[in-house]
């Protein structure tokens, strides 16, 4: 277990060790995690310290909405627990722990005036000035639901976490000696030739295959020929287009929702304004003055000796101070302002164009307000749905049954795989998109029906009818199938012995060229300079496949190799080896940082990992099981 949570701890080290945040583990504290009494069982003890469900579930949760974020909302808890997410969350809470009892046992503190500058820093708070905004700190706590005690707490904690870990990542440190062998080592650049003999261009096998070599075609490759597990589902899914017709919106409620988004209905009035901001009233009344008498705005700054003009574009009122506001919006079009002041100096300004507001009528808005009000009312409309479709079901009606009573679609599905296709490979049709339905259908047994499950998009409960475990397909059913692949393991023997013939007189000493030459195959092709990561070194030049790659990295100059893919049999040869590194200035930089990194994500898991020993780590694994089925 602690293996995975050196894991976990690395990942997330990855991102950010270096650059700790003012808040690192979110909006929790390590007051936070401990079980607020009761009988429960702990999830988690590390030390002293134990750590209740809610408080694991919330770091999770936490994690899952920011996946969410960049892989779409349809992203399931059910999904990220499969890729070991909640394992990451796991292991973040015990390094906070461990870390912070270490911490508290060796008399660690951070005085306030140290957090209260760590706060009035972090750029969090700053106003567009870069200075600290008290009314902007307020409002972000108040958002995330701390207060100012429990968020200076937590900022200490962090503050004392890194001064203790921070010793530990700064002692890594590597060799001169052995950082220019790693750069060489990092950046050196290998150019090869090939000889690549396409599958799509062999010559098709003569003959047939007999029923011996089917049959080992077919047995070498089962798994490919074997259909997967379906399931026999039937389900009641709602959504909000099932909500809406228990709606009725009255034309009196569309027009009080008019009413009160009149503001959204409503272009306010523009001006195109010009300025002149100058340091007094006097060269500020100049420029007035001049542009009255019909001097262009540039030649009267100029004349009056202040700065260019500024073109604002087009403004609201509410885009301005107030004085500034109702001196431009007085004016008329082509009309100069008197010099009005504010803290930045006296400005001039010239309203070049007016563009009046415009109010939508109801009319005008009637259908998209009525769509608004039942999409808004019809969520509740739903959730009242599925209530009473929960009460019908708890009643002891089957799935058939509540349909009918409820008026509610029945979803009759005969078979589906994992992936949501039929037995024909082909979609299943009316299948919910999230992924849960498909997730839970999975985790059930024959003949159980599933509680109320609530998704992005509404609702379901579903009924596994039956279970068709994943069995070979019969060698008939599949016989093109098990052909095509004989045909392709023919034409892949065919190609191997051609490259095995280039390879061969390669060897006799003849270069890759006139290896092929002799042979009759197509001529070779340069590969790009390419480093050992498969990127070229040229700009815009295409990285050749993984498997050449890795090939010229293993060869000596000269020496040749048989690689196949996907697509083709290549005879690959290395020309040239290029060592760059080891002396550019910014390449061993580089080097030298991504191992100092390296180093000090190892250093501090290793001593995390040794707090975890040293205090004592448990976990719960039923009582998280519990949690988060």
């Amino acid at each position: 277990m602690l293996d995975s949570f050196r894991k976990a701890s690395k990942s997330w080290l990855a991102k950010g060790l270096l650059g700790l945040l003012i808040v690192s583990f979110g909006a929790w504290g390590i007051g936070d995690f401990i079980t607020g009494g009761g009988d429960a069982p702990p999830a988690i003890v590390v030390g002293e310290t134990e750590i209740g469900t809610a408080a694991l579930r919330n770091e999770f949760n936490r994690e899952v909405n920011q996946l969410r974020q960049r892989l779409g909302s349809d992203f399931t808890a059910e999904q990220a627990i499969q890729l070991g997410f909640l394992d990451r969350a796991i292991g973040r809470v015990v390094t906070e722990v461990a870390q912070t009892q270490a911490a508290r046992a060796w008399s660690m503190t951070a005085p306030d005036s140290v957090v209260a500058r760590a706060i009035t820093n972090d750029p969090t708070f700053h106003d567009a000035s870069g200075s600290f905004d008290r009314a902007l700190f307020e409002n972000v706590l108040a958002a995330n639901g701390l207060t100012e005690a429990r968020f200076a707490e937590q900022v200490r904690g962090d503050l004392v976490r890194q001064a203790l870990m921070g010793p530990v990542a700064a002692g890594a440190h590597m060799s001169e000696s052995v950082i220019s062998d790693l750069d060489r080592h990092r950046n050196q650049a290998r150019v090869g030739t090939v000889v690549s003999l396409r599958l799509a261009e062999a010559p098709e096998p003569t003959g047939a295959p007999d029923a011996a070599a089917l049959d080992a075609i077919y047995q070498d490759n089962i798994e490919a020929f074997t259909a997967p597990e379906y399931r026999a589902v039937t389900a009641i899914v709602l959504g909000l287009d099932d909500a809406r017709p228990l709606v009725s919106i009255s034309e009196e409620a569309i027009q009080a929702e008019y009413e009160a988004r009149l503001d959204s209905f409503t272009t306010p009035d523009t001006r195109t304004v010009a300025q002149v901001l100058a340091d007094d009233q006097e060269t500020a009344q100049a420029v007035a003055d001049a542009v009255r008498r019909g001097d262009p705005l540039d030649a009267a700054a100029a004349e009056a000796g202040a700065p260019a003009p500024i073109d604002l574009g087009e403004v609201t009122r509410d885009a301005l101070p107030a004085a500034q506001a109702e001196a431009v919006f007085a004016l008329a079009e082509g009309g100069v302002s008197d010099p009005v002041e504010s803290p930045f100096g006296w400005h001039v300004f010239v309203v070049r164009a007016i563009t009046p507001g415009d109010v939508q009528t109801l009319d005008a808005v009637r259908d998209d307000i009525r769509e608004d009000l039942i999409r808004a009312q019809a969520s509740d409309a739903l959730y009242d749905l599925s209530v009473d479709l929960d009460d019908t079901l708890g009643g002891g009606a089957t799935l058939e049954e509540a349909a009918e009573t409820l008026g509610l679609t029945l979803l009759e599905i005969p078979a589906v795989d994992r992936q949501g296709r039929s037995p024909a490979g082909t979609p299943v049709a009316d299948l919910p998109e999230a992924p849960a339905f498909l997730n839970t259908a999975f985790s059930r047994e024959a003949g159980e029906t599933t509680l109320m499950q609530e998704t992005d998009t509404g609702y379901f409960v579903l009924r596994v009818d039956g279970v068709t475990p994943a069995a070979p397909r019969p060698l008939e059913a599949v016989r093109d199938g098990v052909v095509e692949l004989w045909a392709r393991a023919r034409k892949t023997d065919i190609l191997r012995e051609t490259a095995e013939a280039v390879q061969a007189a390669a060897r006799e000493g003849r270069t890759l060229q006139g290896a092929a030459e002799a042979v009759g195959t197509a001529a070779p092709a340069m590969l790009p300079a390419v480093r050992r990561n498969g990127a070229p070194i040229t700009e815009g030049a295409e990285a050749p496949p993984r498997a050449l790659v890795q090939a010229l990295f293993s060869l000596d100059e000269g020496e040749t190799r048989i690689v196949e893919t996907a697509d083709a049999v290549h005879v690959v040869q290395l020309a040239e080896v290029r060592n760059s590194g080891g002396t550019a200035a910014e390449t061993r930089e580089a080097t030298r940082d991504a191992v100092t990194n390296a180093m000090a994500n190892d250093l501090y898991i290793v001593f995390t990992d040794a707090l975890s020993r040293q205090q004592g780590v448990e976990i719960n694994r039923a009582v998280i099981e519990s949690a988060f089925q």
